[in-house]
């Protein structure tokens, strides 16, 4: 794990995952510039590095800013975008009530250094809005927790997920955030990238665990 490489100051955040094959590498480079994102590229080169151009990344026009050495070496690149929070009630006769929406590209998020530990692997991303009139956030937070694995077994908390050493494991929480309805329910907008001409499939998997978690995922 490395936070801000290349980078000394703490304003903003982005953390660079790298997971090391012997014939090849993948490189997750979380960052909450702008609305929180993960970009994900797969090398066929076990030594390919990431590159940071600050200066043009913290510029109006941050295109290019960020690249894998080799360049030739990248087999495959994909980017997901957190965009939006909707917070909705379903409490009123005529349907669904929705509430004037969290733009997470608005908030203000807390530096990844404080909570960044390099033995286990984690670090948690927490923000507020901006701007925050009804005081929703006044005691909470949105959270994007990352953990990453150097082998293959169970994550340590419930719901004690599988994992390989492939794997990073995104936990999003909500915590102390006061809802604004009797019966407020929450939605997470996510945007996916990919190159043209790629094709992305969704699968639904369906799994009882009753030894570890005794419910049912999908």
């Amino acid at each position: 794990m490395q936070y801000n490489p290349g980078w000394n100051g703490s304003s903003v955040n982005l953390l660079h995952v790298r997971a090391a094959g012997p014939g090849d590498s993948l490189h997750y480079v979380w960052s909450s510039i702008g609305a929180p994102a993960v970009l994900l590229v797969a090398t066929q080169s076990p030594s390919s590095a990431l590159r940071v151009n600050w200066t043009r990344l913290l510029s109006p026009s941050p295109a290019g800013a960020v690249w894998i050495e080799p360049p030739d070496s990248v087999v495959y690149s994909t980017a997901v975008v957190f965009t939006k929070l909707f917070e909705f009630s379903e409490a009123k006769p005529s349907g669904e009530l929705f509430y004037p929406t969290y733009d997470l590209s608005e908030f203000s998020w807390d530096s990844l250094n404080r909570t960044l530990n390099r033995t286990a692997l984690t670090a948690q991303l927490s923000g507020v809005p901006a701007r925050d009139p009804g005081g929703a956030f006044s005691n909470g937070s949105l959270e994007f927790r990352v953990t990453a694995y150097e082998g293959g077994g169970r994550a340590g908390r419930l719901p004690s997920l599988l994992h390989t050493a492939d794997s990073s494991q995104l936990e999003f929480l909500l915590a102390g955030v006061a809802p604004r309805g009797n019966s407020s329910r929450f939605v997470l907008e996510v945007a996916t990238v990919e190159e043209a001409g790629a094709v992305r499939r969704l699968r639904s998997q369906r799994s009882i665990d009753d030894e570890y978690t005794p419910t049912v995922f999908e």
